[in-house]
């Protein structure tokens, strides 16, 4: 099972890959409209917990998608901007 901590977020979460999954794959991430803005490749090289940064990217709901040769998990992932306190004049 994927896990999304924190979430909802606040521009900065991190996915667990699920043990099924440590030998390798792809993760993706898609806003509401479907593009992709982030996407990285996993391997049992690398860490088991991949950070995703949506710093920049409007608040709402992301897809995360998970995928390696046999199966392909997906989740979602909210985010929350704080807002912007500042005061033009």
């Amino acid at each position: 099972m994927m896990k999304i901590y924190p979430n909802p977020a606040r521009s900065l979460a991190y996915v667990s890959i699920p043990a099924e999954m440590k030998k390798g794959g792809n993760m993706i991430i898609r806003n509401k409209v479907g593009e992709i803005i982030q996407e990285c490749i996993f391997s049992e090289n690398n860490a088991h917990v991949i950070p995703v940064d949506l710093t920049g990217h409007p608040a709402g709901f992301y897809n995360v998608a998970l995928a390696d040769e046999v199966s392909e998990i997906s989740a979602e992932l909210l985010n929350l901007v704080e807002s912007d306190n500042t005061v033009v004049v």
